[in-house]
Formats: C-alpha cells, sequence, structure tokens
C-alpha cells in the first residue's frame, strides 16, 4: 500500500485541497460526542447511507487521521476512490471482507496509503510512531464500528516487508495461537511500550507502506489492545 485515508470526526473536510474538493457529507461527523456516536463523535449511520461498505471511523487524537473504514475484498478499487467515490490516489481505509466486525475478530486489521508528497493525509503520519516520544504522546486510538466502539492502547510498532508475516490474520485457532502472534509483534517492536496483551484480548492492527524499510515491499504496522 503506498497511500491510504483519514477523515476528522470535528471537521470532516480533509488536510489537502484535494480531500477538501471531496469532503464527506455533512451529516458524517458532529462537534461533540453524543450516545450512539461512540467515542468520535460520528454518524455513523450517516456514513452507512452515504456508502454500504462502511463498517466504522477510525480516529487517533491530536493527528490527521479520522477517517471512514470500509470493508471490502475490492482492495483495488479502494486503493484509489475515495469514500464518496471520488477516484483518487488518496484512497480509502480498508479492512478486508474475512474480518468478523459483529462478534468481532480477534483481530482487526486496517490498511491505509502512505503519501510520500504530504504526510499529514491517510495513514501517512504513522510513521511518527518510528519515533518514541510520538507514540509517548499519541498512544490511543479511537475506534467506532457498525456494531461496536472501542478505546485502544499501541502495544507495538514494528517493520516488516510484506509476505514475510501476516499481520492482518482475523482469527486464531487457540488462545496460544493468538499470543503466539502477539509475541511475535512485541518482539519485532521498534521499542517497548510497557502495554500487555492478554489471552482474551482483542487487538486492533493498521499497516502502511515504509519505504524507507525494504522499499516498494517494507511496511509499517502499529498494533494496540482494546481497553
Amino acid at each position: 500500500i503506498e497511500p491510504i485515508i483519514s477523515v476528522t470526526a470535528g471537521n470532516p473536510i480533509s488536510p489537502t485541497s484535494e480531500l477538501s474538493s471531496a469532503a464527506q457529507p455533512s451529516p458524517m461527523a458532529s462537534s461533540s460526542s453524543v450516545p450512539g456516536q461512540g467515542h468520535t463523535g460520528v454518524d455513523l449511520s450517516a456514513c452507512l447511507a452515504a456508502n454500504v461498505d462502511f463498517i466504522g471511523w477510525l480516529r487517533i487524537p491530536d493527528t490527521t487521521i479520522d477517517y471512514p473504514v470500509v470493508q471490502t475484498d475490492d482492495t483495488d478499487y479502494y486503493l484509489n476512490h475515495m469514500f464518496t467515490g471520488k477516484q483518487s490516489y488518496i484512497g480509502t481505509l480498508f479492512s478486508l471482507g474475512k474480518t468478523d466486525f459483529h462478534t468481532p475478530s480477534r483481530n482487526i486489521a486496517i490498511y491505509g496509503h502512505h503519501i510520500r508528497s504530504n504526510d499529514q493525509v491517510m495513514f501517512s503520519p504513522l510513521l511518527g510512531y518510528k519515533d518514541e516520544a510520538f507514540y509517548t504522546d499519541h498512544d490511543t486510538i479511537y475506534f467506532d464500528t457498525r456494531y461496536h466502539t472501542g478505546t485502544y492502547k499501541i502495544f507495538a510498532v514494528l517493520n516488516m516487508r510484506n509476505g514475510e508475516w501476516e499481520p492482518s490474520m482475523a482469527d486464531f485457532v487457540s488462545a496460544d495461537a493468538f499470543l503466539d502472534f502477539v509475541h511475535q509483534a512485541e518482539a519485532q517492536s521498534l521499542y517497548d511500550t510497557g502495554i500487555t496483551v492478554q489471552t482474551m484480548d482483542h487487538i486492533l492492527t493498521l499497516i502502511t507502506c515504509d519505504r524507507s524499510y525494504g522499499g516498494g515491499d517494507g511496511r509499517l504496522v502499529v498494533m494496540a489492545v482494546q481497553q
């Protein structure tokens, strides 16, 4: 993934002029959180009405990552189309069809573009997590889905090459398999966050490109555990 997307709950207009020209419908976000709108303050019903693939809204406070997320197996489409359907290299944040949001799956993985020409759009700000000081100031992620609301604390930040490991694995054959997955991520983490993941926890995984690590196959993975 070289580029993916972001939209703030308080301001549905995106940070760039291109995003602004394809702004989300006004009902998608409200100025404050109200009952039924989870932690992001977003009108999830309005988002679903705007795009039937809508599954949730992702927000990382004090960053520009504040966007709708779709669930799809048509990843080629969302790599170069925005949530509104406008064609754009900005793309849309997406999760794969294998993920169960209703139960939900033990791991929810979301993909997004790293836009090298603009470090404030889509998942570009995730590269800030390579600096532990940035992590310290941005350790919390909010993710409201059509079925659940969630607050997550980041427990691992790691680089990998595409194909070395499967960070989008949604479900596991056993608790031990889940913990093995978590421990593998922790072992590769760029620093120790001090956050512990337990056997029955649920996690959120954000994935983007990082050409500074492994060229075109380089990936940055940010993993968080639900509180």
